[in-house]
């Protein structure tokens, strides 16, 4: 018995779930950064809406510690807020997870106490949640640590291997028990409301000039039946919410309540920011063995979904295919091109190798360019290459339609061509039937 438990509690779990929350968390703190850089002086800074005096003798008074206290130069509140922005895509990409982490936390804690008075239940629910992430193992999945750790030999764990998955067991657990107190205590308080009780409190709600969807909101407000069934049915799922998650098969039903609960708010209360940092949070329910269930089926589905969508879909989708070059001998290359044609539901990718007999003449394309990235064409005669051959694939694929903007920024910005470059130039090669002049890229600088 005690030795189970031993294995229990020194084995990983909610490694995917973590990555996830991570990933979806980081997003929304980027987007938050973003969104808000024009007016960033006048939410945090130094003569922004709250004074460096005001908030220095605050922070005094309740014994906080954030990055701006060390300078109110708006110079070091530019470079902590640059630097946000390049930790924050760290963690969303897992590189350097635990420090990004860290940081991360370290930035939003800081925005947080600058300015209270703009602060909302999603700034405190991340600020919280953070925290107990800091303690996980968050780059397990789906990350870029996890990426470059496969790629070296697998050593052996060392003696503080099992110590940190019990760190990370016990984080995981507190964010799941911070959900569940979260959803609890708000149902309770909700059914103290005279307003809930009689089931009008979503109408009222509705009504709030903030809150309004115009053409959409009236259709719910003016219908009786809806209000009250949205009133009690929002109760009933938070104050059950805990005990869903106790059972295995009823926890998929909590996790569908909360996607759709959340949803809702986003929409109807203008609370969209709010809605995807709960969303983000409650990817952690689902354990590994569940992910990897739901992914099975997933793939039958898709399997099937795939051969009825090229029977039956509209023949305008035919404007949209894309033929993409890639290296066939590049095992990280085909690797990212069979997941790429998991993601392809639309059938809008043919992937041709470029190390086929033919193809470069075929195409009229250069070997040695071919070598150093990935070219992409729709119509055979304009071709794209590197990071715009990688746009016009991912847009084809709408799981990663949200990493559609940041793919343009960092095109836009100069970056994305060169990082996509130093990864491409860094790529294993296994030549596969021989080796001709074509089979490693040179180096520039060495052979000149």
């Amino acid at each position: 018995m005690i030795k189970r438990l031993e294995h229990f509690l020194t084995t990983r779990h909610l490694l995917i779930g973590t990555g996830l929350m991570r990933f979806f968390l980081g997003i929304g703190i980027l987007y938050h950064l973003i969104f808000h850089y024009r007016e960033r002086h006048l939410l945090w800074g130094a003569g922004g809406l709250w004074p460096t005096d005001k908030f220095l003798e605050a922070s005094a008074k309740r014994g906080i510690v954030t990055l701006f206290q060390l300078s109110d130069s708006p110079w070091f509140f530019e470079v902590v807020y640059h630097l946000g922005i390049l930790v924050v895509l760290m963690f969303i990409l897992g590189f350097r997870t635990r420090l990004a982490t860290v940081l991360t936390f370290l930035l939003v804690w800081s925005l947080y106490y600058r300015n209270p008075f703009i602060t909302n239940g999603g700034d405190n629910i991340v600020r919280i949640q953070l925290f107990y992430l800091m303690f996980t193992q968050a780059g397990a999945a789906f990350s870029l640590d996890r990426w470059l750790q496969k790629r070296k030999k697998a050593g052996t764990p060392g003696w503080l291997a099992p110590y940190g998955a019990v760190l990370h067991n016990v984080a995981a657990a507190a964010i799941i028990i911070q959900l569940m107190f979260m959803y609890f205590t708000s149902g309770i308080y909700k059914v103290m409301g005279s307003m809930w009780q009689e089931g009008t409190a979503v109408y009222y709600a509705m009504r709030v000039q903030d809150y309004v969807w115009p053409g959409v909101s009236p259709w719910f407000w003016q219908s009786e039946t809806v209000i009250v069934f949205l009133s009690y049915a929002s109760v009933l799922f938070q104050v059950s919410f805990p005990f869903l998650l106790l059972n295995r098969y009823t926890k998929y039903l909590a996790l569908l309540g909360a996607f759709t609960f959340h949803t809702g708010v986003g929409l109807m209360m203008n609370l969209a920011l709010f809605s995807w940092y709960m969303i983000a949070c409650e990817w952690i329910l689902l354990g590994d063995r569940e992910y990897h269930r739901l992914a099975r089926l997933g793939k039958g589905i898709r399997a099937k979904g795939g051969a009825w969508m090229l029977k039956h879909r509209p023949a305008f989708f035919a404007r949209w295919e894309v033929t993409v070059f890639y290296d066939g001998w590049c095992p990280f290359c085909t690797q990212s091109v069979n997941t790429a044609r998991r993601l392809d539901w639309l059938r809008l990718l043919k992937f041709v190798s470029f190390r086929e007999p033919g193809v470069p003449e075929r195409f009229g394309l250069d070997p040695d360019r071919l070598e150093q990235r990935l070219h992409s064409t729709g119509d055979g005669k304009t071709f794209h290459e590197g990071i715009d051959g990688i746009l016009q694939m991912v847009t084809r694929l709408p799981l990663l339609w949200p990493a559609v903007p940041f793919l343009f920024l960092s095109r836009w910005l100069g970056f994305g061509q060169r990082v996509y470059d130093w990864i491409a130039a860094r790529r294993t090669i296994l030549p596969t039937g021989g080796c001709d002049e074509h089979c490693s890229i040179e180096d520039p600088k060495k052979s000149s």
